[in-house]
């Protein structure tokens, strides 16, 4: 299929997809293009059901193996209670348990970052199907530690249990605790860890209601679990006895609260950061990172490493502990392999293992894995067995970001979830992948980019040769692709940090990374979360900063931009006279960088919200803008992406929406791309003359939109 040639018989104005499959139900799921699961349980009558995070979906599988939705439409939104949650909207859902009479309860996740969701648990009546929230007031914060749980804060909403009374346990993760929800009264209290103190958070939401507070740690063991400390609990899981067990993953520790006692103790772990031990006692051996957990129906105890890349069991009977799957190797595995031989990526969520011994587990390859309880054999349940390079429209994409155009006219573009860098050829109309085997984690330098991992990326840049900058965000990391294929870092250490300047960039340490982009001497411009943009000199590759502080913040205007302080730049484009300009998603505005090293604000006020079209860009107001294409006569499109649409600034410096519409979601191929219906776009680039490429980030898709004639 020639892109070229469809997008040339395209109509001014209308919207097309070019690449991903999308989100389909109805199929199999061992087929189907998912984006990132996370908490698996099986439902009293048989079919399981897993959420997933990126999806904005609770699916089901059924007997047959057939996908369906379960609650979520893809939009992320926190919506629909009181009615059916086959109607209904989920945020971020995260992990998945089921209450005594077998109804489904789920948390949303709220983590901090752009995919900050509402910090809330819910459930799903098994008998009506209603949707009710029993937990969170929907806001981050540290307030209401005491009273009713529909009134307290959180802060990252992680694991959750139901123990025999009904009463439910719930981890906030950066509370470094565990809170219990009393099931008669829907009170809330402390269960355990301590209270942690977060100030910033303080000031912008609820003010702090605890009576104590203590940084994460780990201490208590022995004593009241009310009085231990914690380090970033995520996950949780009740065993026959009504005794609870925390995923401590920060201390690299799974513990367990006595039911009748209250005392805590270490069942797995000795607090070191490795995955060893196996054939012998759970209690001398190391466990990286225990970031899920589940407990069968014989109390044997099943934990996901995030380090360590493993799935291991603990017995009941012996306390002996087990890999099951899991070479301590991140990768994107085939099916059919031994558990012990096979590659896992991180497990970071959910895991259900049913009475024969049979195990599943959400893979962070965005695949939900099956360990055969009779072979031993690892295969896949829902995701896919590849990534399907080829047609462009079969293709499958996870959360599609930032995206560029190479001096060979194909388009590149980051595809997030799935830690690949990928180009459309738009000749043939095929995708290809660039860099990354699907292993989430950082190596492969001066190797084969084919064969390295990526962590995250979220923007690409392709400089003047050909060669491919990434913004590899969760390793802090700039990478090149060369044009013969291998990789090598030209920016950051891999640990996060803020030093550096006037040094090599290859020394400098960078925090988070969300995009790159070239000056047309090949220098590369790097934005960077902790409130910086940079520059890696293409000549001497001496990194400086040119915009920002490093103290997160929105102020400056007018004066130099080394002085100002920005928030997290996360798109950056330069126009003809070679002015700078960043998209910044945390202050929800854009600013231009002069060529003098001046900085302004050209659209949006400071905070988040919605403006018509025709208001002064300077007066209007957009909701985390995470994608921006700049023309060289200075014309600016910004990816409004919370709002859902793509805004064109005109001549008169006003705003005009060119995609998008009031309904989020996927939908108005065809059409007019202002009927159409976008679910958070991202990159942006014009492609030839009148073509808007689009990343629409939870819809795993790449769209074009044909403009008039620039």
């Amino acid at each position: 299929m020639n892109l070229v040639k469809k997008l040339a018989q395209m109509k001014p104005g209308t919207i097309l997809s070019i690449a991903g499959v999308g989100y389909r139900d109805g199929i199999q799921a061992k087929e189907a293009d998912i984006g990132w699961p996370m908490g698996v349980v099986r439902l009293p009558g048989g079919d399981l059901v897993f959420a997933d995070i990126r999806g904005h979906r609770i699916w089901r599988i059924d007997g047959d193996g057939g996908l369906h939705t379960y609650a979520g439409d893809g939009v992320p939104e926190d919506s629909g209670d009181g009615g059916p949650a086959i109607d209904s909207r989920v945020y971020t859902p995260h992990d998945l348990c089921l209450d005594q009479d077998g109804s489904l309860l789920f948390s949303q996740l709220g983590a901090r970052g752009p995919d900050l969701g509402p910090n809330v648990v819910r459930r799903i009546d098994r008998t009506t199907g209603i949707v009710t929230r029993v937990a969170g007031s929907g806001r981050m914060g540290r307030g209401g530690l005491e009273g009713p749980a529909l009134e307290a804060d959180f802060d990252t909403t992680t694991g959750i249990a139901v123990g025999p009374d009904g009463s439910l346990y719930i981890c906030g993760k950066w509370d470094s605790n565990v809170r219990r929800v009393d099931a008669k009264t829907g009170d809330i209290s402390m269960f355990a860890g301590q209270t942690t103190r977060h100030h910033e958070l303080e000031r912008e939401g609820r003010a702090f209601s605890g009576g104590n507070f203590s940084l994460a740690g780990y201490h208590g063991d022995g004593g009241p679990a009310s009085e231990a400390a914690l380090g970033f609990p995520e996950h949780l899981a009740m065993n026959s006895r009504g005794d609870l067990y925390i995923c401590d993953n920060g201390n690299h520790r799974v513990r367990k609260v006595d039911a009748v006692t209250g005392t805590i103790t270490t069942v797995l772990g000795t607090g070191a950061p490795a995955s060893n031990g196996d054939g012998g006692p759970a209690t001398e051996a190391a466990v990286n990172m225990p970031d899920a957990i589940c407990i069968d129906a014989h109390d044997n105890i099943y934990v996901g490493e995030a380090r360590g890349n493993r799935l291991r069991k603990v017995d009941a009977r012996t306390g002996i502990v087990t890999t099951l799957a899991g070479n301590g190797i991140a990768g994107y595995e085939i099916d059919g392999l031994p558990g012990p031989e096979s590659r896992c990526n991180p497990i970071e969520s959910g895991i259900w293992a049913d009475p024969d011994g049979t195990v599943f587990w959400s893979d962070s390859s965005g695949r939900l894995r099956r360990y055969d309880g009779e072979t031993g054999i690892v295969t896949t349940a829902a995701g896919g067995t590849s990534i399907h390079d080829g047609p462009s429209t079969e293709a499958f994409l996870a959360c599609p970001s930032g995206l560029d155009i190479g001096p060979d006219g194909q388009v590149y573009f980051a595809d997030m979830q799935h830690d690949r860098v990928r180009a459309l050829d738009m000749e043939a109309g095929t995708v290809r992948t660039v860099a990354g085997s699907g292993a989430r984690a950082l190596g492969g330098d001066n190797g084969p980019a084919l064969d390295a991992g990526l962590y995250s990326p979220h923007d690409v840049s392709v400089d003047s040769q050909g060669r491919v900058v990434i913004a590899d965000t969760h390793a802090a990391s700039v990478r090149r692709v060369d044009s013969d294929g291998t990789i090598q870092s030209i920016g950051g250490v891999g640990l996060a940090g803020d030093d550096g300047d006037g040094g090599p960039a290859i020394s400098a340490a960078f925090t988070r990374i969300e995009a790159v982009a070239h000056a047309p001497n090949n220098d590369v411009y790097v934005g960077d979360a902790v409130g910086r943009i940079r520059k890696i000199d293409a000549a001497t590759g001496i990194v400086t900063t040119i915009a920002g502080n490093g103290i997160h913040g929105y102020s400056g205007d007018g004066g130099p931009a080394t002085e100002a302080r920005i928030g997290s730049p996360s798109a950056i484009r330069l126009d003809g006279d070679q002015n700078l300009y960043f998209a910044d998603r945390d202050f929800h505005v854009v600013r231009r960088v002069d060529t003098s090293g001046n900085i302004s604000t050209i659209i949006g006020t400071g905070e988040a919200g919605v403006s018509s079209d025709g208001t002064l860009a300077t007066e209007a107001m957009l909701y985390k803008p995470l994608g921006l294409e700049v023309l060289s006569n200075g014309e600016v499109f910004v990816a409004d992406s919370r709002n859902n649409r793509v805004r064109l600034i005109d001549k008169n410096g006003r705003l005009v929406t060119v995609a998008g519409s009031d309904e989020a979601g996927d939908a108005g191929d065809g059409g007019l791309a202002t009927d159409a219906r976008l679910n958070e776009p991202h990159g942006l680039r014009i492609y030839g003359n009148d073509i808007l490429l689009i990343s629409d980030y939870y819809s795993n898709r790449i769209k074009a939109i044909k403009l008039a004639l620039l």
